[in-house]
């Protein structure tokens, strides 16, 4: 009975430190709250788990992934469109860390807005549609038109031809 006792309560430290390093903690932060020191605390994570790291990404990794500079990353969080796991701050350094799950959100979120019409790029905050002026002439061309605007466009080329013939 004891060492069933031993056991569970065993188990139940070993879930604790594996859930506080997933969750973005440190060794040292969670060798502090369960009373065992920094080494013991990766013993642990080792033997049960495997490795000592957790599934969290940096924003620099977030950047890779997704293909965005860190400014834009750093635009989705003030606006709220995505949410870090941790941040924490360190004299005037300020750190996040994201769950995997957060780089699907900003891809949807680029796939639905602030893509560039010619170079699918994300648009700076200062433009509408286009990323650069490059792109926007090149979006005013004839072929990037509708078929309607197109249609638009034929009608008042005749009517223009026809007004300098009289």
């Amino acid at each position: 009975m004891q060492r069933l006792a031993i056991s569970s309560r065993t188990n139940n430290i070993n879930s604790a430190v594996y859930n506080m390093r997933q969750s973005g903690a440190t060794l040292q932060q969670i060798a502090a709250k369960i009373g065992k020191t920094k080494e013991r605390v990766r013993q642990i994570l080792v033997q049960n788990y495997g490795s000592t790291r957790h599934q969290l990404i940096s924003t620099e990794q977030l950047c890779r992934l997704s293909g965005l500079p860190r400014n834009r990353i750093i635009e989705l969080y003030q606006d709220s469109v995505v949410i870090p796991a941790v941040e924490w701050n360190i004299g005037i350094r300020h750190y996040l860390l994201w769950s995997p799950a957060t780089w699907g959100q900003v891809i949807s979120y680029y796939k639905r807005h602030r893509l560039c019409k010619i170079c699918h790029r994300p648009v700076p905050k200062g433009r509408r549609t286009f990323c650069s002026e490059q792109c926007c002439k090149e979006g005013h061309k004839y072929r990037y038109r509708s078929p309607e605007a197109r249609k638009r466009h034929r009608i008042s080329m005749r009517n223009r031809k026809r007004s300098r013939k009289s």
